[in-house]
């Protein structure tokens, strides 16, 4: 048992220990709830930011269509005359000045040869004839305008076509834009663009060709299939136009910096926690020391008034069981004292007759001398039997069993209780041969009693041995069941004053629970009662 002195250090220990867990558990339940707000910040802003890149691409898309449709149906080409080529660089640049988002304005003929072509290259505009030709058979349509998207050098490319419908000199107006700001730098999400087939056409984090090299395939596909909405807590889908969309993805790299920083936080706050924890320790350990110091020594005088009161019992046990012990030899000495007593009379017969020749005094000799040894072994048996173990040993119980029967055959045969034997399996055990010994005797002489007391007319008590179990019943009617819980107390007994101590059943107990590391328990049978030792 710890002392006092161990229980301060303990404490203060604990405190440190309880410092550290508080420490840990707040911190990386805030890393934890910072993850958790973030993503749901991620969930917040994000459907807000793809609506408003959405509007912000179909706002440039418009642009550049209606301005492509105003140009083609501008009066300058429904003329009589050719279209001429200053008024349309004239046109052209006023158009490009005034409107940022376009780049590049294209007049082809009806054969698709470039008339005029006009481009804003940084601040300013320049006009001139190209080699640019178009397939006009890709054109011919009845379509009013023809527009299609390119992903290139970080932006958008936007190019509408639309043709002039003049009778006379018809023709083609090409209009191109570039955005390169629709997707700004954000630290909350990386995003991918892609086809309706999952071809990258641009992103910000990978470098493969196709979503299949980026997610797994159920992802993959579930993002393919889905135009609008959250693919999972990090993943948000926007489509921009039936061919194209934008997979926005949750940027993990800042939560993993906040980590790292929080798990920095962490070892700063645990050493700080340390030093205030031991001086607090050592604070409020004082009150708890001193009320364990009287709560220590309490328990060391109740301790050692146990170990009194222990020690009383197994004395008073051992008395018991000398005097059962006594007892048991008086039964076996009965019968060769009666013999004593007759030979010694017919010896005094012979004398008075004057019969006494050496013949008779040589077979006295010997029939007296065979009593006396017999009463000899008797007590060398009984020393053996209760000779004190100093150490474990291995023996088969069935020995055992079969010994103390001898020990006990006198007081079996004066009370006519027949005993049986039923060995199914043995087993050898390993204890103290003398506690298992005192053990068995009790119970037997137990059940010994009560068939005496009873005045059972077929006295019986049957001895079962199944490997590490065993079984002692009787057929004296079982335990009454008001002290069916109480028979294992120290100091109960239900025989007189003088014939019983009531501590035989309680060592008996202890004996197996503690040195044995079995049970000791009984139930009624129909036949009477049933001790039962489980080794």
């Amino acid at each position: 048992m710890k002392n006092s002195n161990d229980f301060k250090f303990d404490l203060i220990f604990a405190f440190v220990i309880f410092a550290f867990v508080i420490i840990v558990i707040t911190t990386y339940t805030s890393i934890y709830l910072f993850t958790q707000l973030t993503t749901k910040e991620f969930e917040d802003k994000i459907k807000i930011i793809a609506e408003n890149i959405y509007k912000d691409y179909k706002t440039k898309e418009n642009i550049i269509k209606n301005t492509t449709l105003a140009l083609a149906k501008n009066d300058i080409f429904n003329s009589a005359f050719t279209p001429n080529t200053e008024i349309l660089k004239s046109v052209f640049k006023t158009m490009l000045y005034a409107n940022n988002e376009l780049k590049q304005i294209n007049y082809f003929n009806r054969y698709g040869k470039n008339i005029i072509s006009c481009e804003k290259v940084e601040n300013s505009i320049y006009c001139n004839n190209t080699n640019i030709s178009l397939k006009v058979q890709n054109l011919k349509s009845d379509k009013e305008l023809f527009f299609k998207e390119n992903f290139k050098d970080k932006g958008i490319e936007f190019i509408a076509f639309s043709p002039v419908k003049i009778e006379k000199y018809p023709g083609f107006i090409e209009v191109k834009s570039f955005i390169k700001d629709l997707f700004r730098n954000n630290n909350l999400y990386h995003f991918i663009i892609i086809d309706k087939h999952g071809n990258i056409l641009y992103s910000d984090l990978y470098h493969e060709k196709n979503l299949n090299d980026v997610f797994n395939f159920f992802l993959n596909k579930k993002i393919l299939n889905t135009q609008n909405g959250f693919v999972t807590d990090e993943i948000y889908v926007k489509s921009l136009s039936d061919k194209i969309k934008v997979v926005f993805i949750q940027n993990k790299n800042l939560i993993n910096k906040t980590n790292e920083i929080s798990k920095t936080l962490t070892l700063i706050m645990i050493g700080i926690s340390i030093l205030f924890a031991v001086p607090l320790g050592i604070f409020f350990s004082k009150p708890l020391y001193s009320f364990y110091e009287e709560l220590d020594k309490r328990v060391k005088e109740e301790i050692e008034k146990r170990q009194e009161k222990e020690q009383l019992l197994i004395a008073q046990s051992k008395l018991a069981a000398l005097g059962e012990m006594l007892g048991n030899i008086a039964h076996q000495w009965r019968h060769p004292l009666t013999r004593l007593s007759l030979l010694i009379q017919n010896f005094e017969l012979a004398a008075s007759k004057n019969k006494l020749t050496p013949e008779f005094i040589e077979k006295f000799k010997e029939q007296a001398n065979t009593q006396i040894q017999y009463m000899s072994q008797t007590i060398d048996d009984f020393t053996n039997f209760f000779k004190r173990d100093t150490k474990k040993v291995e023996f088969c119980p069935k020995e055992i069993i079969e010994e103390a029967l001898k020990l006990i055959e006198g007081r079996l045969k004066q009370n006519k209780v027949e005993v049986e034997l039923e060995f199914i399996k043995t087993e050898p055990i390993t204890g103290y041969k003398s506690e298992f010994s005192q053990v068995i005797l009790n119970i037997i002489n137990n059940a010994i009693d009560a068939l005496k007391e009873r005045d059972i007319k077929n006295r019986k008590i049957w001895i079962r041995i199944d490997g590490k179990k065993i079984e002692i019943e009787d057929n004296a009617g079982g335990i009454p069941e008001e002290i069916k819980d109480k028979i294992f107390e120290p100091y109960f007994t239900t025989k007189f004053q003088s014939q019983g101590t009531g501590i035989g059943l309680y060592m008996s107990k202890v004996i197996i629970n503690q040195h044995f590391n079995g049970k000791l328990y009984a139930y009624n049978s129909k036949n009477g009662a049933v001790f039962v030792i489980e080794l």
